[in-house]
């Protein structure tokens, strides 16, 4: 486990390190930089053996970052991007904004649990209460219902803390949430801001399209909708236009496309619609943290229905 794992203070580490690389005391970042242009100029050149050395330069920068155990291999598969572009900056920066957005709907979602949580303890307590009231059962027995009541909320608690510690656990519940109606539409439309974002990367350092677009899919997060991103890449080298390999990829599905007027350059277009899928991703996270707590009034009838049976008895 990584130390300083909560999103809020990933946050805090990201943003550090974004402004620690602005402040022109840091080599770091430009070493990164000359690497990175190095080995494109060489490619273009066709110098291969020089190419080569570059980037083995940067396999030992992405060496040093793994072997200092700050970093998750989610974030370093964002870094490896980094070091492609020679802009770990940038990639600081949306590392910040990704755990912004996690911590902010981490708080919205514990907000609104109050409410459904208040149900839920209410009806495991007063339900045995009320039974106890008419004489129906003893004290104990009233205990040991308005117990068996709240199981599924403590099974729930106790779900929720497994995912925080075990990656395995986490990445089963990931794959199950991507095939839920609505949900799974959310993730992926997060998926597709990351991918959009890697694309802009990519491009604004002058890789070619076909290299922008298969690198901006190989330094994705693990996800069951990643083949969509290979397909599109696929059908482009094949010679397809790229625009309309877009369109068909349902990448831009739900998303407010920005104004024709915006987007006369061609090189702007993918970080032009980075921006719009990140507000559509704002707007779903801001729905699933005031909706997603209600479901767990689904224990409802397990509650009543154990007080029935247990009253049969």
């Amino acid at each position: 486990m990584v130390s300083g794992s909560s999103p809020a203070q990933r946050f805090v580490l990201f943003q550090a390190l974004y402004q620690a690389s602005q402040s022109g005391e840091n080599n770091w970042d430009q070493v990164v930089a000359l690497l990175s242009k190095g080995q494109r100029a060489a490619q273009r050149a066709q110098l291969d053996e020089l190419a080569d050395q570059f980037a083995s330069g940067q396999r030992i920068v992405l060496d040093e970052l793994r072997e200092g155990g700050m970093f998750t291999p989610w974030e370093l598969q964002f870094m490896r991007l980094g070091l492609a572009v020679g802009n770990l900056a940038k990639i600081y920066l949306r590392l910040a904004e990704h755990y912004r957005l996690q911590s902010e709907f981490r708080r919205n979602l514990r907000r609104h649990l109050w409410g459904p949580v208040l149900v839920l303890v209410a009806c495991a307590l007063g339900l045995p209460l009320m039974v106890l009231s008419g004489g129906f059962i003893s004290m104990p027995q009233a205990v040991g219902l308005a117990m068996a009541g709240l199981l599924p909320l403590g099974a729930a608690y106790g779900l929720w803390q497994v995912t925080q510690y075990s990656a395995w656990f986490r990445r089963v519940c990931l794959g199950v949430a991507y095939r839920l109606p609505g949900l799974g539409s959310a993730l992926t439309q997060y998926q597709n801001y990351h991918y959009m974002n890697h694309l802009a990367d990519c491009i604004s350092a002058d890789f070619s399209l076909p290299q922008a677009l298969k690198q901006a899919a190989r330094r994705l997060p693990e996800a069951p909708v990643n083949s969509r991103y290979f397909k599109l890449a696929s059908e482009v080298e094949a010679g397809g236009r790229f625009s309309s390999a877009l369109l068909s990829s349902g990448i831009l599905e739900g998303v407010a496309m920005p104004p024709v007027s915006e987007m006369r350059d061609a090189k702007q277009v993918p970080a032009l619609l980075g921006l719009a899928i990140h507000r559509a991703c704002e707007e779903q996270l801001l729905f699933w943290a005031g909706w997603l707590p209600w479901l767990l009034l689904g224990m409802l009838p397990f509650i009543v229905v154990l007080n029935a049976w247990f009253l049969g008895q």
